[in-house]
């Protein structure tokens, strides 16, 4: 988790660049429309507290647990909420589920349903989640098997979990006339059921692993999800090394202790099973410290690539070959350190067209006394350090990132950005000046030139100082603008409403594939609103150990329909739909064009304080 402790001043003295900083920006206009991003997790019901497993010892692995997710997991157009749990740091190599000496539970993740009235309920227990899934990390979703219901994947330490949606099955038994299955969300039958053995995808065919980030994508366009898993270092109970910070207080080590590992990819065989192709991919012999990953198609060839962000080590950017391998290309296209050349302690990723130029750009979390890196996809070929240029560099060197998304909060058409921060080590403020142990999340407003400036307005209770790691964003209330979910060590989840957002236009897209994987994922949208064209890529997995709203959200400003929407699929297939209407939500089906979401519905009451 970046550098030694003590030597943090150091390396902030190597990744400033002269003539970069941005400090004489002259500040500019924030929001188009009054936002707040209100606290609203105890009116939504939602009572999830995220125990790291700190006991005092600070072991090595309690540092990076903690993604969440925004999705739908009963398809009825409401997203629900899941939230990664720890609890006890593993025991030992040999049995990394067991408990400690001392320890009586480990409490397991929790599923929150959306009862679309802007609260939720806690149905871990009847979605069959109530179970000890191990020392876990995060999170990713997908429609791995194409049946029309997402499944849920969950990192952990000594062994992963795959879940799969039994929603499909069980509404046909009811439509079998199987008068004995109650009505949703089937309390009596588990939603979810572990298929992990069977589909082969528990990683831990290498021994006891520390998975991280994890995320779906269908590499080779066969219609069905392949899966990627990020691996962090070779650690272990029995090895963890005792570490002091300047006072000489037991303290967080530094992962330059441990040997890096090689990210795992799973080819999804259309059967429910996987085989591990990370040799023959190419991928075995990378070796890095994994955090984030993502899947995009940076050069728009038709053939998703692999961005991975790596601590204290260059990051990666696979280059899909088209033939069932992966090349690295992250020295080449200029995203494998800043540009003076230093690696940085690369945690979460954002993904999103920021300039409007019809690529997707990068931005990257790092520790303290590191800035957050922008990478501006330039030509889709190489990328375009704007850490410092963009503004973004000097307002993010003391908060330690974590997870991050480019989202546009005030819907003027242009991507801002939100992240989450938190230190790992809790008595940081005792010997560094300035850093702090629980961090204010960041929320910074795109001005149209390339530029970013900090909105602490709009941030509103979001300033509040916590330990973030995961972070997802997405429209839990569907009233057209994003609100942001985070996941905090040792203490509660929360959930923000986006209030005033909506003020301005939008429209909503969710893609269905049909020769394409059903999800749609890796299917590339522009849409025209009079002079500004906007591009987004549907996919499964970003900002760190998260997975955010699948569905594509685009701002309009004032204007009251697009020109058009242009999609084109995995698969090869494009289409153009033009004249639709602004505030809407669509379902574009690959091969018949745009429909209404016939699943949302707006709140059963609208929350307070809402326009």
């Amino acid at each position: 988790m970046g550098p030694p402790v003590g030597h943090v001043a150091a390396a902030a003295e190597k990744v400033a660049p002269n003539g970069k900083e941005s400090a004489s920006l002259p500040q500019k206009e924030v929001a188009a429309v009054p936002v707040r991003f209100r606290n609203v997790t105890g009116e939504a019901g939602i009572h999830f507290r995220l125990d790291n497993g700190a006991r005092g010892a600070h072991h090595f692995i309690e540092t990076t647990t903690g993604g969440c997710a925004f999705f739908d997991y009963n398809n009825d157009g409401y997203l629900d909420i899941f939230l990664i749990q720890a609890g006890p740091t593993p025991a030992s190599t040999a049995h990394p589920t067991a408990l400690p000496p001392g320890e009586t539970a480990r409490p397991p993740c929790a599923l929150y349903r959306n009862n679309g009235d802007g609260t939720f309920s806690d149905v871990t227990h009847e979605a069959g989640l109530d179970f000890d899934q191990g020392y876990a990390q995060g999170v990713a979703v997908a429609d791995y098997d194409n049946d029309g219901w997402p499944d849920l994947y969950i990192t952990a330490y000594g062994g992963n979990h795959l879940f799969h949606n039994e929603l499909g099955k069980l509404e046909q038994e009811k439509g079998k006339g199987d008068k004995s299955l109650p009505p949703t969300p089937y309390p009596l039958h588990p939603v979810f059921k572990d298929v992990t053995t069977s589909a082969g995808v528990a990683d831990n065919a290498h021994g006891p692993r520390w998975s991280t980030s994890a995320a779906w994508g269908d590499y080779n366009n066969d219609g069905r999800l392949d899966l990627l898993v990020c691996h962090y270092a070779r650690w272990t109970p029995e090895k963890d090394s005792p570490c002091s910070n300047p006072k000489g207080m037991r303290a967080y080590c530094s992962p330059d202790l441990y040997a890096p590992e090689s990210p795992a990819l799973y080819r999804n065989n259309g059967d429910g099973t996987f085989t591990e192709v990370t040799q023959q991919a190419g991928l075995s012999r990378l070796k890095g410290r994994n955090m984030g990953a993502v899947w995009l198609d940076y050069d728009g060839d038709g053939y998703p690539d692999i961005f991975i962000s790596n601590d204290l080590m260059p990051n990666l950017l696979l280059h899909n070959n088209r033939n069932g391998t992966f090349t690295e290309q992250g020295q080449r296209t200029g995203v494998a350190v800043m540009e003076t050349g230093v690696p940085l302690a690369g945690m979460g990723i954002g993904v999103g067209d920021y300039d409007n130029n019809g690529r997707e750009d990068l931005i990257v979390t790092n520790f303290s006394n590191q800035p957050k890196i922008v990478f501006r996809n330039t030509n889709g070929k190489l990328f375009s350090d704007e850490t410092f240029s963009s503004g973004i560099g000097s307002t993010t060197q003391l908060v330690l990132g974590w997870g991050c998304e480019f989202v546009d909060y005030d819907l003027d058409g242009y991507k801002d950005i939100v992240v989450g921060n938190g230190h790992v080590n809790d008595d940081v403020e005792t010997y560094s000046q300035g850093i702090f142990y629980r961090e204010p999340k960041q929320l910074f407003h795109n001005q149209r030139d390339g530029t970013f400036v900090e909105d602490p307005a709009s941030l509103a209770d979001m300033a509040e100082p916590t330990t973030t790691r995961g972070l997802a964003v997405g429209d839990y209330d569907n009233d057209g603008d994003a609100d942001v979910l985070a996941n905090n060590h040792n203490r509660e989840a929360q959930l923000f409403r986006n209030d005033g957002g909506s003020r301005n236009a939008w429209i909503t897209f969710r893609t269905v594939g049909t020769k394409s994987n059903r999800d749609g994922i890796g299917a590339k949208l522009w849409v025209r609103c009079g002079p500004l064209q906007q591009y987004a890529e549907v996919r499964s997995g970003s900002s760190f150990a998260s997975h955010s709203d699948q569905r594509i959200t685009f701002g309009l400003g004032q204007a009251q329909q697009i020109d058009f929407v242009r999609v084109r699929w995995p698969s090869g297939i494009e289409e153009t739909i033009r004249g639709l209407a602004a505030r809407r939500f669509y379902v574009l089906k690959e091969g018949s064009g745009a429909a209404a979401d016939t699943r949302i519905r707006p709140l059963a009451h609208a929350p307070k304080g809402k326009p």
